[in-house]
């Protein structure tokens, strides 16, 4: 078969006790470089650690658990039994599975479920499950390959609010998605992969703060329109980067705090007039994606991108 090289020079660290997003398009390689953090695959070159341990060693596997992106289940067998089978390929006793269960099952919020066979489960139910499998031993690092992929909202939300939940207990959470909402809304560290090559890697904050002028997202009840304020030209209307009615009133779009705040303070001199909310306007990871295509389109073909803060894996 002919060989290619999926990943070009990746190198960065995930911290302890972080939840670390490693976000890229379809075939962008996240699994291939979960592959080589699991030790299914070998890297050509370069190395994988855990705690200064190869990923190769079975040290280093034991205090993983991991959960790929289209895991198989056996549907015959029932949320518990499934539980014994994988507990006893980690190496278990199965008094030590039998007191994990519960325990791991309630976690989950599958104690209700224990007794069902899999193939009763939902799609959320079945991610959960997944998880508590690879939660059973008790490791310091786990690793999920698109958790969330075909969940519905409902089910997304669930296996979210797990992911916090289980990084509140210490544990290192290290997952791979395409949907940006899904990182933004739990991590606090991110890897961005595009065509195998790092684009940008660090805390999330540093992809959503950015200089520059502060948007501030302003809601008035009690104003029809923008020229009801009755706002001097210049100053003020220049600031205001778009206007909405509600059906309270009036949303703004104001450039700045400062400006935001003197705004305010005009519009509550009118009487009749109330704030119902005054919210920052951040930029998103799409924002960045965005723009990393832009800079991307523009850059030749050999053209590199070097990450000044990388690290080892």
């Amino acid at each position: 078969m002919k060989r290619s090289e999926v990943l070009h020079g990746i190198s960065f660290d995930v911290p302890s006790g972080s939840v670390f997003g490693f976000l890229g398009p379809n075939g962008a390689g996240k699994t291939t470089l979960i592959h080589l953090v699991t030790g299914i695959r070998r890297p050509v070159s370069g190395s994988v650690q855990l705690q200064g341990i190869s990923t190769q060693d079975p040290r280093a596997r034991a205090k993983m658990g991991y959960l790929p992106e289209r895991p198989y289940f056996h549907e015959h067998l029932t949320g518990e039994s499934f539980l014994h089978y994988f507990g006893s390929l980690s190496g278990l006793t199965r008094q030590e599975v039998d007191q994990k269960i519960p325990k791991v099952l309630h976690a989950v919020g599958l104690a209700h479920a224990r007794k069902h066979e899999l193939k009763s489960y939902s799609k959320g139910m079945l991610q959960r499950i997944g998880i508590a499998q690879a939660i059973l031993h008790d490791p310091k690092l786990l690793i999920l390959d698109e958790p969330m992929s075909g969940l519905d909202p409902v089910g997304r939300k669930e296996i979210r609010e797990l992911i916090l939940k289980l990084a509140g207990e210490g544990r290192t959470i290290f997952f791979s998605s395409h949907v940006i909402p899904d990182v933004e809304a739990i991590c606090d560290q991110v890897a961005i992969l595009e065509k195998g090559r790092l684009r940008g890697c660090g805390p999330i904050s540093g992809f959503l703060d950015r200089e520059g002028t502060q948007k501030v997202e302003v809601a008035l009840a009690g104003v029809g329109s923008l020229e009801s304020l009755k706002l001097p030209a210049g100053r003020y209307l220049d600031c205001v980067s778009g206007a909405r009615a509600i059906p309270e009133g009036l949303r703004l779009f104001v450039e700045g705090r400062a400006n935001t705040t003197e705004l305010l303070a005009r519009a509550l001199s009118i009487a009749g007039v109330e704030v119902l909310w005054v919210n920052p306007v951040r930029p998103s990871l799409e924002d960045f994606f965005g723009q990393q295509k832009s800079e991307a389109s523009n850059r030749s073909p050999e053209g590199k991108f070097t990450n000044p803060n990388a690290g080892e894996v």
